[in-house]
C-alpha cells in the first residue's frame, strides 16, 4: 500500500511473479469455461436471463418449475396458450407459413418448427421470428467453396476433406442407435479426437461439417425415427419419442459426450465447439432431448459450476453427468439396452456392448458416418448422374436377361 512505503525489489519480484502466474491461470480458466459453455449450449439455449424473463409475451414462473428427478427426461414448461403462439409466429410467414422453406423443417412441418423456435427464444413471439428470419437469411447466404446457400452447398460435389477433419477432431457418429423410448442417439467423444488439428484446421471445415450433420439430422434421421416411431406405435408399443401434437413426429435426439481422455491439451477441441454452436443453435435450435456427459473429469466440476448459471434452466435439466463408470452405466441402461452401449462405456463384468462405434483418427468410419457419406453423395449432382447410370445399367441388363429368354423360348419352339 503506498501509505507504507516503497517495496523493496525483492518483494516486487515476488508480487510481479505471482501476479503474472495467478493472470495465466485466470486467463486459461476463463478460456475454458468459456469454451465448456459454448460445448453446452450447443444443444440447448444459451441465456443468462431467467428462463421466460419478464417478456410479457414469455410464460410465468418458468424459472420456479420443479422437476421429478425420477423422470428420465425434462419436459419444457410450455405456457397454456403454447399453440397459439406457434399458429401466430406462422401466420408471420404468411397464412399458412409458407415463406419458412420446408428444406429446413423436418418432415416439411411448419408449425413443429415454429415451436422450436419459440422454445429456443423463451416463447417470445418477436424474438423467435427475428430468429427464424436470420436462420432463413443464413441458409441463403452461407457459403462454402464457392456454393452459396444450403441447397447448393449440398448439392454441390461433397467436400470429403473438410468432413475427414472434422471427423478426425470430433470423434464420434451422428447415429449410433435408438434409446428404448424412441430417441435417435448422438454420440460425441471429445476426448480422443486430434487436438492439434483442432486449432489449425480452418472455420470452414467446421462449419461445413456441421452443415451436413444438421441437414442429414433433419432430412434423412429425424423422418426414419419418425416412420420407426409410427410402425410401432401401430403394433401397440408405446414411444415415448413421438410427438403427439405433430402427427408423431421424432424431432428430438438425445446426446451422449464421453469426456474420457479429456487432459489440458485436448480441451483445445472445445475451441471447434464455439465455431459449431454459432451454426448449430441459431439455425438447428432445439432438436435435443437430453444430454448425458459421461466419464467426467475432476476439473469439470469446476467448469461445470462456473458455466451452469450461463445456461437456461430448461437446458440445465437436460444436462445428466456422470464421472463414476457404475453409476453412468446405470444411468445409461435406463436409456439403451445393453447391446446398443458402446463397449468403451461398459464396465468391467457387464454384458458385452457394441463395438466400432465411432470415428477415429486415422479415418475409420463406423456404418452410420458411411450411411451419411451415402446420403450426402446421394444429393449432389453427381451423385445423381450415377445414381441415373445404375438405373440405366439395371435396366440393360435385365432387358438382356429378357431377350436370352425369348431365343431359349424360339429355339425350343424350332425344334
Amino acid at each position: 500500500r503506498p501509505e507504507h512505503g516503497i517495496l523493496d525489489a525483492r518483494t516486487r519480484r515476488t508480487r510481479s511473479t505471482k501476479d503474472t502466474l495467478e493472470g495465466h491461470v485466470r486467463t486459461r480458466i476463463y478460456a475454458h469455461v468459456t469454451h465448456t459453455s459454448h460445448a453446452m449450449s450447443m444443444f440447448g439455449s444459451l441465456t443468462s436471463g431467467s428462463w421466460f424473463g419478464s417478456s410479457k409475451e414469455g410464460g410465468e414462473g418458468a424459472d420456479k418449475f420443479e422437476t421429478d428427478p425420477n423422470k428420465l427426461f425434462h419436459e419444457f414448461p410450455h405456457p397454456e396458450n403454447w399453440k397459439d403462439r406457434v399458429d401466430e409466429l406462422v401466420k408471420r410467414f404468411g397464412g399458412d407459413g409458407g415463406e419458412i422453406p420446408s428444406a429446413m423443417c423436418p418432415l416439411g412441418d411448419r408449425k413443429a418448427t415454429a415451436r422450436r423456435f419459440l422454445v429456443a427464444r423463451k416463447y417470445s413471439l418477436d424474438d423467435a421470428e427475428a430468429a427464424l428470419r436470420e436462420a432463413m437469411e443464413w441458409r441463403k447466404t452461407v457459403k462454402i467453396g464457392d456454393a452459396v446457400g444450403v441447397d447448393a452447398i449440398l448439392a454441390a460435389t461433397p467436400r470429403w476433406d473438410l468432413l475427414a477433419d472434422n471427423r478426425k477432431i470430433m470423434i464420434g457418429t451422428p447415429f449410433l442407435c435408438y434409446t428404448k423410448q424412441g430417441f435417435p442417439v448422438y454420440l460425441l467423444r471429445l476426448g480422443k479426437g486430434d487436438s492439434a488439428l483442432a486449432t489449425s484446421a480452418s472455420e470452414e471445415t467446421h462449419i461445413y461439417s456441421t452443415i451436413i450433420r444438421g441437414e442429414h439430422l433433419v432430412k434423412s434421421i429425424i423422418p426414419e425415427a419418425t416412420a420407426r416411431a409410427k410402425k410401432l406405435i401401430e403394433e401397440g408399443k408405446e414411444q415415448e419419442a413421438a410427438n403427439a401434437d405433430y402427427n408423431s413426429l421424432v424431432d428430438k435426439q438425445v446426446v451422449i459426450i464421453d469426456m474420457d481422455g479429456l487432459g489440458m491439451s485436448a480441451l483445445r477441441a472445445l475451441y471447434v465447439l464455439k465455431t459449431i454452436n454459432s451454426v448449430a443453435s441459431h439455425n438447428y435450435p432445439e432438436l435435443s432431448k437430453a444430454i448425458y456427459v459421461v466419464n467426467a473429469p475432476s476439473v469439470f466440476d469446476y467448469l461445470w459450476s462456473a458455466v451452469k448459471p450461463l445456461l437456461a434452466v430448461h437446458t440445465q435439466h437436460k444436462i445428466k453427468i456422470f464421472s463414476q463408470p457404475e453409476e453412468q452405466y446405470a444411468g445409461i441402461q435406463k436409456l439403451l439396452n445393453d447391446e446398443d452401449i458402446p463397449d468403451f462405456l461398459v464396465p468391467e463384468g457387464k454384458p458385452a456392448g457394441a463395438k466400432d462405434t465411432v470415428t477415429t483418427v486415422d479415418g475409420f468410419m463406423p456404418k452410420a458416418v458411411k450411411a451419411m457419406d451415402d446420403w450426402l453423395r446421394s444429393l449432389t449432382k453427381s451423385g445423381k448422374a450415377e445414381a441415373l447410370d445404375s438405373e440405366a445399367v439395371s435396366a440393360t441388363i435385365e432387358k438382356m436377361a429378357a431377350i436370352e429368354i425369348n431365343e431359349d423360348y424360339a429355339a425350343e419352339k424350332a425344334e
